[in-house]
This record gives structure tokens, sequence and C-alpha cells, in this order.
């Protein structure tokens, strides 16, 4: 009986070694760490590098507000011009916006901490969701911050126009890296402020043990696409794009999207940087936002036509387009868009319409649980993913052009420079 005895604590402990062992192979692989391992955080622009717009997190209607953060300066975006009305040769009118990407502060959020970039300030904030949105700390840099940060593993991650890509300490804002990417610091004037020659005007786009960016939007002046070790800077290899790029990036386990503004977005494969062509069914094309479904379909907009399009994950073949759509999310709970007055909802394999419900919204768009939210004009609001119908809704100063789902709170950020934090009401 002892020798069992003893043989069964053998393996018991042999067990437990192996299970632990597994569980962080897996963290190790998958580059979560301590700053991902919860599945109801939000550490990027749209939950995840795929840029689905959607989580599996429940919140429980209404919410309440539970704070608002208010920036001394609103946004200050890139490209600030209306798009224009007609093209004199094509003979396009009312033309969507195609370089967006920065008209409010979006939020990356792990826990209790919000991060967030300012194209006004130039700084990076952390604030603290349980403290009523208090500050916790501010990194500077030299130009605009026009993306969300990302949190991988303890780190933050951004770029700025100032030419540079930071890697910061997540609890306390300290400097882990940067890189410059162009020959020099030379710099010009732009957007009321001095720039780099080179800025970086995509995210800086964390998978795992890589991090992924561009710089430069002047192609005679040089352009850079780069990989490195997301731990410290090194390795990986710079590449000269395709063209400038400026959006949000996505990835794959093989590729990575970089959107191009009013271009086209180009597909790049990852473990060299060499071009593997445009995301296009005709030559006008673009737009500066894109996504990635589970299957690994793309879906890239709005064209020159107003429309989303959808591709093969070969990118060249053409599947599918939905027409007049503002913001569009997909995964593996449903496919919806919004257009200026309606909000749908879409089969994923045939394209037909679920529901059609007129709402405006047009402002932004993601899926939490059973519940679609969507921004618009000074107000943002929940609706039922199954029938359409309006469950919820609440006064925001501004556009409300940013939305996320964590730790049970719902974040709407503005383009007048606020970010609100709504919760359950608990009475």
């Amino acid at each position: 009986m002892k020798i069992n005895h003893d043989l069964s604590s053998v393996a018991i402990r042999l067990i437990t070694f192996l299970l632990f062992w597994a569980a962080a192979a897996a963290d190790s692989l998958s580059g979560a760490g301590p700053a991902a391992k919860d599945a109801n955080d939000w550490p990027t622009r749209l939950k995840d590098i795929r840029r689905g717009g959607m989580t599996s997190e429940k919140l429980v209607l209404p919410l309440l507000q539970s704070w608002v953060y208010t920036t001394s300066r609103g946004p200050l975006p890139a490209w600030s011009e209306s798009p224009a009305r007609h093209d004199n040769y094509h003979f396009y009118y009312d033309l969507k916006p195609r370089q967006n990407f920065d008209r409010c502060f979006d939020v990356a959020v792990v826990g209790d901490s919000v991060y967030f970039g300012s194209s006004s300030s130039g700084a990076v904030t952390c604030l603290n969701a349980a403290q009523g949105g208090k500050e916790a700390w501010t990194f500077f840099t030299d130009g605009p911050v026009r993306f969300a940060p990302q949190a991988a593993a303890g780190k933050v991650y951004f770029g700025s126009d100032d030419g540079s890509v930071y890697c910061l300490d997540a609890a306390d804002g300290a400097v882990v890296w940067s890189e410059r990417a162009g020959p020099s610091g030379e710099k010009f004037w732009g957007n009321e402020r001095m720039i780099s020659v080179w800025p970086v005007r995509t995210s800086v786009l964390v998978d795992g043990a890589d991090v992924f960016w561009t710089a430069g939007l002047f192609p005679g002046e040089g352009m850079f696409l780069c990989k490195r070790r997301a731990a410290d800077g090194s390795g990986g290899w710079t590449q000269t794009p395709v063209k400038p790029h400026q959006g949000y990036l996505l990835a794959t386990s093989q590729f990575v999207l970089a959107p191009s503004g009013k271009s086209s977005p180009t597909i790049y494969r990852r473990d060299n940087g060499s071009s593997m062509g445009d995301l296009r069914k005709s030559q006008r094309d673009g737009g500066s936002w894109a996504l990635i479904t589970p299957d690994e379909n793309i879906w890239s907009g709005p064209t020159v036509e107003g429309q989303a399009q959808r591709f093969k994950q070969d990118g060249k073949t053409f599947v599918a387009s939905v027409k007049d759509a503002n913001c569009l999310v997909a995964g593996a709970l449903g496919v919806y868009y919004n257009t200026n007055s309606t909000i749908v909802r879409i089969d994923q394999h045939d394209h037909s319409t679920v529901w059609k419900e007129e709402h405006a919204y047009p402002n932004s768009l993601i899926v939490a649980g059973r519940h679609l939210f969507a921004g618009g004009m000074d107000q943002v609001a929940a609706f039922d993913t199954q029938t359409g119908q309006q469950l919820w809704s609440a006064p925001v100063d501004g556009n409300a052009y940013g939305l996320a789902v964590a730790a049970q709170r719902l974040y709407v950020s503005t383009d007048s420079g606020s970010i609100y934090c709504f919760q359950t009401d608990s009475r």
C-alpha cells in the first residue's frame, strides 16, 4: 500500500508539473502575459489585431455613467478636410472620408488600466477606471500620437509623429525601449506641430514575440516597414513598403495587412516583409479600415463607391460587398454594419439581410455578448443583436467614434476629447 501511495503522490506531482508547464508554454507562445490573460480585456482598438470588434463579455443593461475624463484639447486629426464631393473624371459624389483613423482618443483596456494617446498633446496617458478615471501616469512624445496603444505582456506599445516607436512599462510608463526608423531627426511643420519627415502613421501591432509598424509618408524621402522583437526591440527586419501606409495594422499567423488611407491596403509576409499584393477589386478601392474574419477572409472600406468589400484570404479573390457601410464588425457572433441612417445584420455565409433597422448611429460599432453598441452624434446606444431592437441609450458630448467593452464597463471616446465610462446600474 505504501508503494502505491508513493507512486500516486509522484503521479500527482508529475501531472501538476505538466499542467503548469503547459499553461506557461501557452502564455509564452501567445505572447499574452499578464497584460492580456483576461479574455475580457480590450488591449487594442476593436479588441484584437484582426479588428473584429467583438467580445463575449456581457453587460447588464441599463448602464449608468460612472465617470468622464475630458482632455484640455480635443483631437487634431491628420486629415481634417471634408471628402471631395465629386471627381470631374469619374463623377463620384458625396464620398465618405477614408483617412479618418484619428478622430477620437481610442482606448486600450487591461483590467482597471485605460490607455490612450493624444494627437493634440502628443502624450500617452494611463487612467485608473476603478478610481473614477484618475490619471496613473502620462508619457510625452515629441509629436502627435494618432493611434490607440496596444497593451501586451505588461507593456504598452505605440508610435508618434515624432518618428519613433515606444515600448513602455504598463505599470508606471517607464521606457523599456524605443526606436526611430528614419535616418535622422529631421522635422517639418505639419498639423500645427513639428513632426518627423518619417512619422509613424500606422498603429504599432504586437503579436506574440513580434512587433510591427511603418514609418514615412513621402516615397522620395524613404519609407519603412519594420519588424522587431517585442520584448526589447532587437532583431527582426526593415523593408521598404510599396506605398505610404496610414491606419490600424492587422495580422494573421502568415501576413500583416497595412491600410493606406485612400489607396488599397497591402498584404505583407510576416517572415520577411515582402509584398503579397494589394487588396482591391478596382483601381479606386481603398479605405483606412479593415478587419479579418475568423476564417481569415478580409473586409475593407469604404471604397470610393462607399462600399465595404470582402475578399478571400489570398487578398485577390473578391467575394461580396455591402453598400454605404461606415463601420463593420464580423466574427463568430455574426456580421453587422451601419450606414448614416440604419444598422444591419447580415448572414456571414450568403450575406443575406437578417434584419435592418432605422437607427441613426453612424460613427462606431462593436458587439459585446448579446448587445450591439453603436455611437452617433452626442449619443451612444445598445441594441439586441438578434432583433435589432434598441434597448438603451445615453448622452455624450460630441460624435462617439470610439467604443470598447472590458471588465464590465463600456468606454466611449468622442471627437470632443472626452472618454466616458459606463457601468451597470447597481441600485
